[in-house]
């Protein structure tokens, strides 16, 4: 770990004799495009674990068929694409959220582009 820790803190007891451990400054559940984004941002700040249920690559992201829907076009508008969600939501949407997460959209979309994921 990056920081001192005098006492290290445990959700359960256990004797850390007789159990394999690990020690980390963020620990990342899930291996999906959520997951590993927050470790690539999380590693900044210090060590980082993965912990997945099954192989890395064995996640919803990497089975997702739905594509990804965002504004990546001049003649696309953020409103059309903030109104097909919202629509399809039913009313369960927070207009907020929607909001901000089709505006991040193309920005994000790049960003991954960069990191080299392939759409």
């Amino acid at each position: 770990m990056t920081r001192k820790n005098i006492f290290k803190k445990y959700l359960v007891s256990f004797d850390s004799r007789t159990l394999q451990h690990a020690f980390t400054d963020t620990l990342v559940v899930g291996s999906g495009i959520a997951g590993l984004t927050s470790a690539i941002q999380a590693v900044k700040g210090g060590s980082v674990l993965i912990v997945t249920k099954a192989k890395i690559n064995e996640n919803s992201t990497a089975h997702a068929q739905g594509g990804i829907a965002a504004k990546l076009c001049p003649d696309d508008s953020f409103k059309k694409h903030i109104s097909d969600t919202l629509n399809t939501g039913k009313g369960i949407c927070d207009d907020v959220v929607v909001s901000s997460v089709i505006r991040e959209g193309p920005k994000r979309i790049r960003e991954l582009i960069s990191w080299g994921a392939n759409f």
